[in-house]
């Protein structure tokens, strides 16, 4: 019984030094709003654009606070800390708007919410088209948009939207994505019918066929809308994800039950205005070649030559023309680097069309 006295006593002294923290960190918080506030009054008053908001500040800040980080928190557990800071502080003057494709609780809000904070204000769009006008007009500070999967590869209406469209892009998120099995009542044998979107139903079968054989798969619009549908009927489960389940109020009957767990999705953040450089950038361009024999090889060797890492090239058909292509290239680098812009410079000459979407800050996981 002493030793659990002193056990207790302990504990209790432990409490005291976290209250005693949170206190400090209340004050500090509010201390950094304030002087934050500051800056942005200073800015008003040479009248500078979108001075509410600094991403390429907001990236500094992310990776020297990783640096200084010595643990036991993890690298993302600090960038999550600092980024609803970040959130709450802009809200205190203007909440950023951000346009995604809904409705609420998509991946794509999921994802928008990882990247802005839970103190910006989101917009569900109907469509990826919807988003880029809602952006071009200056309803939404900012759009998010699919650009690829790592299973089911790109999105290439979201490619289609960037021809006609004067944004950039200014910076991408990688989101992991994760399926749950979700219900009403949570009891999978009261289960007749489930409801998701085709993509999740077709990365979840090998899941379903044998733990929900014979039950009825039912495609939705959005993952979303299928966790509503499954909120009304106690026979009906759905496949969403995390957030579905706490938004529709729905329990969770199994997590995690993709067929493979390397399941990611590419989302951009796109935007009216460029973004400035960071310390690892990379750069998007499109570009429409003559229709000429290697031609295209020898737009490639131009990279290759200088030493330019691509990422990604993807094709695409243009429209209204039949048999050419518009081809979708990135690579690590920044628009303005020496041998970059001369590659560039000539690939532009020699091209029918390009146009450089955005030099922008690098995912160290892309």
């Amino acid at each position: 019984m002493k030793g659990g006295t002193c056990s207790l006593r302990k504990i209790d002294q432990i409490r005291d030094q976290i209250d005693q923290i949170d206190k400090k960190l209340l004050d500090l918080f509010n201390r950094r709003a304030k002087l934050a506030i500051e800056i942005g009054q200073e800015k008003s008053k040479k009248n500078e654009s979108n001075h509410f908001h600094v991403p390429h500040r907001e990236r500094e800040i992310f990776e020297r606070m990783k640096e200084l980080n010595p643990g036991p928190l993890p690298a993302s557990s600090v960038e999550s800390i600092f980024r609803e800071i970040f959130s709450a502080t802009l809200a205190l003057e203007k909440p950023l708007s951000i346009a995604y494709l809904g409705p609420a609780t998509t991946f794509s809000h999921q994802a928008a919410l990882k990247q802005f904070g839970h103190s910006a204000v989101f917009v569900p769009a109907q469509s990826l088209e919807a988003i880029f006008k809602d952006v071009e007009q200056g309803i939404s500070d900012y759009g998010v948009v699919p650009i690829e999967n790592s299973i089911e590869g790109v999105v290439n209406l979201t490619l289609d939207c960037f021809v006609d469209s004067p944004l950039y892009i200014c910076d991408e998120i990688l989101l992991g994505i994760s399926l749950y099995y979700l219900s009403k009542n949570g009891d999978a044998k009261q289960i007749k019918k489930i409801y998701s979107h085709p993509q999740p139903l077709a990365q979840c079968r090998n899941w379903l066929n044998r733990y929900a054989p014979g039950i009825e798969q039912i495609a939705t619009s959005s993952t979303a809308v299928a966790a509503e549908m499954a909120s009304k009927d106690k026979h009906a489960a759905a496949l969403a994800g995390k957030l579905a389940a706490e938004f529709y109020n729905l329990k969770i009957i199994a997590r995690k039950i993709e067929d493979r767990s390397q399941n990611t999705t590419r989302f951009l953040v796109i935007s009216p205005e460029k973004s400035k450089r960071a310390k690892h950038n990379k750069t998007s361009v499109m570009f429409s070649i003559r229709d000429e024999a290697g031609s295209l090889i020898k737009v490639l060797q131009m990279f290759a030559r200088h030493d330019i890492n691509l990422t990604k090239i993807q094709s695409r058909p243009l429209k209204n023309r039949p048999w050419e292509y518009l081809f979708y290239v990135d690579f690590q680098g920044h628009a303005e680097d020496p041998k970059i812009a001369k590659v560039l410079e000539t690939v532009g000459r020699r091209s029918v069309f390009m146009r450089v979407l955005g030099s922008y800050p690098r995912n160290n996981k892309s």
